[in-house]
């Protein structure tokens, strides 16, 4: 895919574009001029090393600028969108040309599981109720997909790219972190004054958070095994700092689906360490969850006697997690969840389209479930649930999808966790822990439509895959 012998001319011309471009700074004093260089840097980047540009790329996405409105009403986040729009091209033409993918990355369960969650997105929109809107939001997440999970097929098989794309989400999160850290301590770290302070870079804070709790695993994992990955004391003491800032950042996010979310991924850490099977755990999950269906009554009342709301003590705003009587945030997820659920009885096979939620809830809101946030046109958030969005755009299908991906990419990280030694199963370990995050994030917002969640959820999907294909082949070589 990459050339071996590249050009000197490319060399040449991005050094006469950059005196150029200097010469004419200096002389017209046009200050966009320093472009020139960059853009024409960041193409031969792309060019001559588009497996390490792609690896950078996914953990280059924090720090991406959103930008509203380009035009006709669409928004982009710059200048990951753009790159990842190349990559997806290129990535197509390669795919034409060199239609050689191995028989066993195509029966492997976790890449058969997507490529069907992929043909189902494309499905329902072509019954979506908005198409074109279905049809925008299904190409841009097929693009994530393609350019993450299927591109990162091909260049995760280098140690050094997966190296690449850990160090890249760790040091970019970093700097978005301490930017956010700066903004915010101008005001006290004040909790009104978190929902928007990590802008331009992110919408909200639950985003923010999100996105910072991907790169909570790897820190711990790089220092707890930084023999395995040939870190020295001074990285080591390093990354420590960061593991430190990331985890007051997220403190000071006040984002409590982040807090929780951070909480069970060190739950699944102790059961991996205790060497428990993930039939197990869903066993007791599913016995939970029937118990908890069947008592309903009896923890809506003991929830309903919970008055605390949101407070900029941890301690209250801890607290106000399970307020579902006064809570205006939790009450408008309950709110969101119910209409979500009425959508998929008017249309529970293919849905209303991926990306109408927001678009079409409104007229499924009922007067007594309002709340002082409640709005009827979805410029506060979406469904606010990975799976209740699935089930209203995709239906019951789409939602068994989604739910699906998510059970059965843990039970294939665990089995792939207790198979796997040293290098590879510190891999796997973060992958998982990094997928844990947003995975129990997701049942109370939903962001993966968005290239900062996109990049590194899809790229931990594909490590997955790598290091499985990469076992078995070294089993079959030993046999």
């Amino acid at each position: 895919m990459l050339a071996k012998n590249q050009p000197l001319w490319l060399v040449a011309m991005a050094l006469l574009a950059a005196g150029i471009s200097i010469y004419l700074q200096l002389n017209i004093g046009f200050q966009y001029f320093f472009l020139i260089p960059i853009v024409l840097f960041i193409l031969l980047f792309f060019v001559l090393k588009l497996d390490k540009f792609s690896s950078l790329l996914a953990g280059a996405a924090p720090l991406s600028i959103n930008i509203n409105d380009i035009g006709a009403g669409l928004g982009m986040s710059f200048p990951t969108e753009p790159l990842i729009i190349l990559t997806f091209i290129a990535l197509l033409f390669y795919f034409v040309k060199h239609f050689n993918i191995p028989m066993d990355t195509l029966k492997n369960p976790l890449v058969i599981w997507i490529l069907i969650y992929t043909f189902w997105l494309w499905f329902s929109s072509v019954f979506s109720v908005q198409p074109v809107v279905s049809l925008k939001y299904a190409l841009a997440r097929t693009w994530y997909i393609v350019v993450f999970f299927f591109g990162g097929l091909l260049w995760f098989n280098k140690q050094a790219n997966i190296r690449i794309f850990l160090l890249a989400q760790v040091v970019f999160t970093i700097i978005l972190s301490c930017y956010t850290l700066v903004m915010h301590a101008q005001w006290r770290f004040d909790r009104g004054a978190s929902y928007g302070i990590s802008w331009p870079f992110f919408p909200d804070h639950g985003m923010y958070a999100a996105c910072l709790a991907f790169s909570v695993p790897i820190l711990i994992i790089l220092i707890s095994n930084a023999h395995r990955f040939g870190i020295n004391y001074f990285w080591r003491a390093v990354f420590i700092g960061f593991l430190f800032i990331l985890l007051f950042a997220i403190v000071v996010s006040y984002t409590r689906a982040t807090w929780l979310s951070l909480v069970i991924a060190l739950g699944v850490y102790l059961l991996l360490n205790f060497k428990v099977k993930f039939k197990y755990i869903f066993s007791i999950i599913v016995l939970v969850a029937a118990i908890g269906f069947s008592k309903q009554d009896q923890i809506l009342y003991s929830l309903e006697a919970n008055k605390q709301g949101s407070s900029d003590e941890l301690e209250g705003h801890v607290k106000s997690v399970s307020n579902i009587t006064t809570d205006p945030s939790n009450l408008e997820r309950i709110n969101r969840w119910s209409c979500a659920t009425r959508m998929a009885q008017d249309k529970p096979i293919t849905g209303f389209g991926p990306g109408t939620f927001v678009f079409q809830y409104g007229a499924y809101q009922k007067t007594n479930e309002l709340t002082l946030i409640s709005t009827f046109f979805g410029d506060l958030g979406d469904a606010h649930s990975e799976y209740f969005s699935s089930l209203a755009e995709m239906g019951y299908i789409g939602l068994l999808l989604w739910g699906g991906l998510f059970i059965y990419s843990v039970a294939f990280a665990f089995r792939l966790y207790y198979q796997t030694s040293g290098w590879h199963r510190n891999t796997v370990l973060i992958a998982l822990l990094a997928l844990i995050t947003y995975y129990a994030h997701a049942f109370l917002n939903n962001y993966s439509q968005y290239d900062k969640i996109a990049a590194p959820l899809w790229s931990f999907l594909s490590i997955l895959v790598v290091i499985d294909l990469q076992t078995k082949k070294q089993k079959t070589i030993a046999n």
